[in-house]
């Protein structure tokens, strides 16, 4: 938050938008974490007034970021999200992850009728550049991040943004015609979509995901398809060629639909080359990069080696077919460390692939969930109150050849603030165990 003298204004913008920013002059933001500190950075940039409404207790935040924010004239309000302090906006900012159809945020939003938008959306209004919008259940980071790479080898001008990890407020303003802004989006941000419209879209796949956000299966489906809602003839959708025999799959697509399929190792790879050609990158240039992929933090990651034991660490695995994926891609007799918070997921789907695991580990909130579900599976399953028990064990247990896998099939909610911060704790315990073994 050390600049805010953004050299753009809202006057110089060709906005390819029907809405008349101008006439928002007090925006309420909700949530203050990353991506509500980049939408204060730009909208004071904006030169407009700004309020922050977040639900969090305010000794969670950073006490020194809040005084700088309120030297600059955002006012805040915590615990809540009250009627009072938000009715003399304009409009309202959504942050990811926050849900504007669960109470208190759903009451004062359809009493109070201001138009309320997400970070994706009210950031893309001030977009110039050619947007690639990659959503999925699995994969979609690593093929944001692969075609983020491929795109970037050859060509000025691409940015990464998006539910990776880096908001599109915090660069959007400084975006031109000629750039290329590659986004992985979520199901929580395509909710709100009004006017965004991605040059490219991108569904990598559709598994059942988010049952403690959504009602049912087509409901999250639903929200995926809101990513073709704007494009025109003259856009494109890339599609994973499994979508098509699917019987839920019916969306209105006007773009150009082009499918992707195994043509290179995996299907991340081939997706992002598929994407990546449209653009005009060839598929030795895309090989040529992909052969120096390692992995993304958090996703198949090799963490350390002790006394013949491979410790991978797979927190992004946040739902059952994730997990599935990287224990078909074991072969050694592997320790699964599971658990966290539930989202309403059919666990049982495991089964079929726990061939090679030895033992589960089951922590957190949904640990007993888990354990009815695999319980006919005849593995030795054991339950934990947190997840450094579960490695120590793990670990107690496990012989020379052995992988121990965290990969949890739930969301972090439970005890960490996301999956990041449960893979970093991961990893922060198995290297505590390499420097007492060593």
């Amino acid at each position: 938050m050390d600049r805010i003298d953004y050299v753009c204004s809202i006057f110089s913008f060709n906005l390819k938008t029907q809405v008349n920013v101008d006439s928002f002059k007090k925006v309420c933001v909700v949530g203050f974490k990353q991506s509500g500190v980049a939408l204060c950075r730009m909208l004071l940039g904006l030169k407009k007034k700004v309020k922050v409404s977040e639900l969090n207790p305010q000794d969670t935040f950073s006490s020194l970021l809040i005084q700088q924010c309120e030297q600059w004239g955002v006012e805040f309000e915590f615990g809540q999200h009250s009627e009072n302090f938000i009715k003399d906006c304009d409009i309202i900012v959504v942050s990811p992850g926050v849900d504007i159809n669960r109470p208190p945020l759903s009451c004062v939003v359809n009493r109070l009728g201001i138009l309320t938008v997400g970070e994706i959306e009210f950031s893309s209004w001030f977009n110039k550049a050619r947007i690639v919008a990659i959503t999925g259940t699995n994969g979609k980071t690593t093929t944001t991040f692969l075609t983020y790479c491929a795109l970037k080898s050859k060509l000025p001008g691409v940015y990464l943004a998006g539910n990776i990890g880096i908001p599109l407020a915090s660069f959007v303003c400084n975006t031109r015609e000629d750039d290329i802004v590659v986004l992985e989006v979520s199901s929580f941000q395509l909710e709100t979509i009004r006017e965004f419209r991605p040059h490219t879209s991108c569904i990598t796949n559709v598994e059942p995901d988010h049952f403690d956000r959504y009602q049912n299966f087509e409901e999250y489906v639903a929200a995926k398809k809101n990513i073709f809602m704007n494009q025109k003839e003259t856009d494109y959708a890339v599609l994973n060629h499994a979508l098509e025999t699917k019987p839920w799959w019916q969306p209105q697509i006007q773009a150009k639909i082009i499918y992707f399929d195994k043509e290179l190792n995996n299907e991340n790879f081939s997706c992002a080359y598929k994407i990546a050609s449209l653009y005009g990158i060839s598929k030795a240039e895309c090989e040529k990069v992909f052969s120096s992929f390692r992995g993304l933090p958090h996703r198949m990651q090799v963490v350390e080696t002790i006394d013949g034991i491979t410790f991978i660490n797979d927190s992004k695995a946040t739902n059952p077919s994730s997990t599935i994926w990287a224990l078909q891609n074991i072969t050694q007799p592997t320790i699964l460390i599971a658990g966290g918070k539930d989202k309403g997921l059919n666990y049982s789907q495991l089964i079929p692939s726990l061939g090679n695991v030895k033992k589960i580990n089951l922590f957190g909130e949904a640990r007993d969930k888990i354990r009815c579900a695999l319980d006919s599976s005849q593995k030795n399953i054991q339950l934990f109150t947190d997840l450094r028990d579960a490695i120590m064990c793990a670990f107690g247990e496990a012989e020379p050849q052995d992988v121990i896998l965290l990969s949890p099939m739930c969301s972090s909610f439970d005890a960490f603030a996301n999956y990041r911060e449960r893979g970093k704790y991961f990893i922060k315990v198995v290297k505590e165990l390499y420097e007492k073994v060593k």
